[in-house]
């Protein structure tokens, strides 16, 4: 559709909602902290809007979410740490916002996504070593941030990726030899970084 405006406070009082589809619209303003009492929710797409504004820190209400579709909006801030509290979390997509800061390391505990893509944003820091818990993840994408420092070694645990998506940022130091064990890959892509040694 085409629909406008904010998404109003009051959708919060929809608490029995289990699916909540928002998305490619033209909605603006802020997500409404008052949706973290859709505690429910299975899927949740607000995509492909023009929402601004931080990500709420209540989004960690919603632990029944299997989906979170935030991706192609206007969203800052940081993603906060209480995205780990949201354990059943099977796809996360934040994509292509104006997200900054680090990337939580409560990441960890989501073991059962499947896909996580926060490309396209300003992230800083390090890639957490707790990346290396997400075992049944087969598509990671971290593609054009501001990512720095050394691959962790803990991603060959991640031996279901099918996709690892890392170019675009300012990563140093050398490839891990423990990449050699994701033997389900099918694209591997760690260009324009500053990545130093031999291939391992």
């Amino acid at each position: 559709n085409q629909l406008s405006g904010t998404i109003p406070e009051a959708t919060g009082n929809l608490s029995k909602l289990d699916q909540f589809y928002l998305h490619n619209n033209k909605l603006t303003g802020a997500i409404p902290a008052t949706i973290a009492n859709l505690t429910n929710l299975t899927f949740l797409y607000l995509n492909n809007n023009k929402l601004s504004g931080s990500i709420p820190e209540t989004i960690g209400n919603l632990t029944s979410l299997k989906y979170l579709y935030l991706y192609n909006n206007k969203l800052s801030g940081a993603i906060p740490e209480t995205v780990g509290n949201i354990t059943k979390l099977d796809r996360l997509a934040l994509d292509n916002n104006e997200l900054t800061g680090l990337i939580p390391n409560s990441i960890g505990n989501l073991s059962n996504l499947t896909f996580l893509n926060f490309s396209n944003n300003k992230l800083d820091g390090t890639i957490p070593d707790s990346i290396g818990n997400l075992s049944s993840l087969r598509y990671l994408y971290l593609y054009n941030n501001q990512l720095t420092g050394e691959i962790p070694s803990e991603i060959g645990n991640l031996i279901n990726l099918t996709w690892l998506e890392l170019g675009v940022n300012q990563l140093t130091g050398e490839i891990p030899s423990e990449i050699g064990n994701l033997t389900n890959l099918t694209s591997l892509n760690l260009s324009y970084n500053q990545l130093t040694g031999e291939i391992p």
